[in-house]
C-alpha cells in the first residue's frame, strides 16, 4: 500500500534462475518491498515468462495488502500498469506507469 513517504514510481526487476541439485528453473521477481520466487512456466517463453511472474507477484503484493489494511487495499496495482524492459544483464525491469 502506497504511503505519503513512497515513490508513486515502482519498479519490479524480473530474471531467470536456473535449476540447482535441490530446485526447478525458476524467476526471481524483486523490489524495494520484497523478493519472491515463483516455478518457471515451461508452457511460455521469453518476456512471456516474466510477465507472467510479474503479475503473481503483483497478486500477492495485493493480498498482502488486503489482509493487512483491508479489501480497500490497492497493492501496486495491475501488470497493465507497466511498462517492460529488458538489461543486458539478461533481467526485466516493470517500471509503472501510473
Amino acid at each position: 500500500m502506497k504511503t505519503h513517504n513512497e515513490n508513486s514510481r515502482a519498479a519490479i526487476l524480473s530474471k531467470y534462475a536456473g535449476p540447482t541439485n535441490s530446485t526447478g528453473s525458476r524467476i526471481i521477481v524483486s523490489s524495494q518491498r520484497c523478493r519472491k520466487s515463483f516455478a518457471y512456466p515451461y508452457e511460455l517463453s521469453g518476456s512471456n515468462c516474466h510477465a507472467w511472474a510479474v503479475d503473481k507477484y503483483l497478486k500477492a503484493i495485493l493480498a498482502e495488502d488486503q489482509k493487512e489494511y483491508g479489501e480497500k487495499a490497492a497493492g501496486w496495482g495491475k501488470l497493465s500498469d507497466f511498462s517492460i524492459g529488458q538489461l543486458k544483464s539478461g533481467e526485466y525491469v516493470f517500471v509503472s506507469n501510473i
